[in-house]
């Protein structure tokens, strides 16, 4: 296949071959070292291989790994710069509950990776070779759970049994297995090998330009919205808020709303989702996980942590305002942001709690002066880049664990107003504003806030979206705030209004 995963242009695909040569010969050595390494300790040995493959259409990947039901499967993309990586079927995984639940996952996943045995057909320059646990963790583990996000535990760390990954010039497929000491070596390549095979055509997808229009508009007409608490009601949340806040409670919380969008015909897209989140939103963190028959999915321009090399970058992301219809009035609105009070105080607050957060785990922070206008597509936010240096023995899931909530998604001081939300918001948040992302072996990895985003359950779709409240809120505006930030998913449902 020769279609560049971005070019909104390209307007016909059809089936084809997807070139897999595997090196079994190199596989088959990986798999027999596991097995000697499972036998002298006596107990399994996570075995990963990576094998580099011909470039090819990552949404295309993701059809093709749904329509063979190999298991539950992710998506994660940063548009702008061609990084996929998207995974199908479970090697192993993961689970914790609690309030310690990030650093449990980081306890398990170092144990794990100990004694792991990793191959790989020939030299890659991809960052994310061996084996890419992908996952997720609950915004607020003390929280009440409802049956919305039955399937989504507190916390969840999945190595695939496939990776296909991706950047813009190379492209490898990643095969990982747990091996016992009693594994029968030539059963698991058998069984390898038939996969493969099986992965070899993808699903044919026709479709014109014209016919996407036409199902725009068309699959626009069957959406029908509505929200879970009355527009008035989530408003009298916020002036409550700002009532107990002006009383000295706490400086900043971050109520959380969500709308139902249902598909009055048939079940959603996933893969179509996706592609509109991708191309309306490149320089967002594009993903979905599939856990059971739900989707979380979304675009979030909020990077949590990302660590290479020892250093880890994260943001502050704070303060929001919409898009100007024309350049001088986007102009206008970048500059009262960067000018306005409210929102610069809620930035700083977020900034100061990061970088007292990286400190502890780091050996120097570093802070960029000044806050920058992060532009999207409908709405415009204060962005502060902040960067460390990892000590040893610590790794981004430690940072995580620091981290998160941030005041952009929780409030400040954390827990007065974590309470706040368990007391008023009525709304289960589930992994919205939570940690999303992966983690490598040597690890490096990358995770983001999962904000605009989605549950999808068929053809019905829960989306969320929070405002940050201080003093100076006022409940119709912020309100309008949310509904903007709302846009993001419904037009990767498909409206366009």
């Amino acid at each position: 296949m020769d279609i560049t995963f971005y070019n909104t242009s390209v307007t016909n695909r059809t089936s084809g071959s997807w070139s897999i040569v595997c090196d079994y010969t190199q596989l088959e050595r990986t798999l027999q070292q596991a097995a000697v390494c499972a036998a002298d300790l006596g107990h399994q040995i996570l075995a990963s291989f990576t094998q580099p493959i011909t470039l090819c259409d990552p949404l295309d990947i993701f059809t093709t790994f749904q329509s063979l039901h190999l298991g539950d499967c992710f998506f994660w993309a940063y548009p702008a710069e061609q990084r996929v990586l998207v995974g199908t079927g479970t090697a192993t995984t993961i689970t914790t509950s609690g309030p310690n639940c990030v650093g449990t996952a980081a306890t398990t996943w170092r144990d794990l990776q100990k004694y792991a045995v990793c191959g790989q057909a020939s030299q890659t320059s991809l960052y994310t070779n061996g084996p890419v646990f992908f996952g997720g963790f609950a915004f607020d583990p003390l929280s009440s759970h409802t049956p919305l996000w039955e399937g989504f535990p507190d916390g969840l760390l999945v190595l695939p049994r496939l990776l296909f990954h991706r950047d813009e010039t190379n492209a490898a497929l990643t095969i990982n297995t747990m091996i016992q000491p009693d594994t029968e070596i030539k059963e698991i390549i058998e069984e390898i090998r038939t996969t493969l095979q099986r992965l070899s055509i993808i699903p044919e997808q026709t479709i014109t330009q014209s016919q996407k229009r036409a199902d725009a508009v068309d699959l626009q007409q069957r959406l029908v919205m509505h929200d879970l608490l009355l527009p008035a009601t989530w408003m009298a949340q916020v002036a409550n808020a700002v009532h107990i806040i002006k009383e000295g409670a706490f400086q900043k919380v971050v109520l959380a709303r969500a709308i139902q969008v249902t598909n009055q015909e048939q079940a959603f897209d996933i893969a179509a989702v996706l592609r509109r989140l991708c191309e309306h939103y490149p320089t967002a963190y594009v993903f979905a996980i599939l856990r059971g028959e739900r989707y979380f999915v979304g675009a979030t321009p909020e990077r949590l942590i990302c660590g290479a090399d020892r250093q880890i970058q994260t943001m502050a992301l704070a303060g929001s305002a919409p898009r100007g219809t024309t350049e001088e009035e986007d102009q206008r609105l970048g500059n009262e942001l960067l000018q306005s009070s409210k929102n610069q105080g809620e930035h700083r607050v977020v900034v100061t709690t990061i970088h007292d957060a990286l400190a502890n785990i780091c050996s120097r922070v570093w802070v960029a002066g000044t806050p920058r206008l992060l532009k999207l597509k409908n709405i415009q936010h204060l962005e502060t880049a902040i960067t460390g240096n990892l000590l040893p023995g610590h790794s981004i899931l430690e940072a995580i664990e620091d981290l998160h909530p941030t005041p952009a998604v929780g409030g400040f001081p954390r827990q007065p107003a974590l309470a706040a939300i368990r007391a008023y918001e009525q709304l289960d948040r589930g992994w919205y504003a939570g940690p999303i992302g992966w983690i490598g072996a040597s690890g490096n990895g990358e995770f983001a806030v999962a904000l605009r985003s989605a549950l999808i359950d068929g053809n019905q779709a829960t989306l969320f979206a929070g405002c940050g409240i201080v003093a100076a809120s006022r409940p119709e505006s912020e309100f309008a705030e949310s509904c903007l930030k709302l846009e993001v998913m419904l037009r990767g449902l498909g409206w366009e209004g």
